[in-house]
């Protein structure tokens, strides 16, 4: 699986759209519920006191001093398309 580039849009079923790293958090959060595991799993948390983090996810990595955040994207997409029945 190729690797999604900001602003491009490709679609997981059920109408929802890959995440690239222009999608803001709250929104990852929103359709995406079960990703705080991915998150956590990965040594970000992805929750602020105010909720979730206001800010696009490739702010949040940065912020976070993820190393590859090209492959956390990758991987959140992976995990997303695994789990979207459960």
């Amino acid at each position: 699986m190729a690797y999604i580039l900001a602003g491009e849009k490709k679609d997981l079923g059920e109408g929802n759209s890959l995440i690239t790293a222009d999608t803001q958090v709250e929104k990852i959060m929103e359709q995406y519920p079960q990703v705080v595991s991915y998150f956590i799993q990965n040594g970000v948390s992805p929750i602020s006191c105010a909720g979730a983090f206001p800010t696009t996810i490739g702010k949040l990595l940065t912020m976070k001093k993820v190393q590859d955040i090209d492959g956390f994207i990758k991987g959140l997409n992976d995990f997303i398309i695994k789990n979207q029945n459960k």
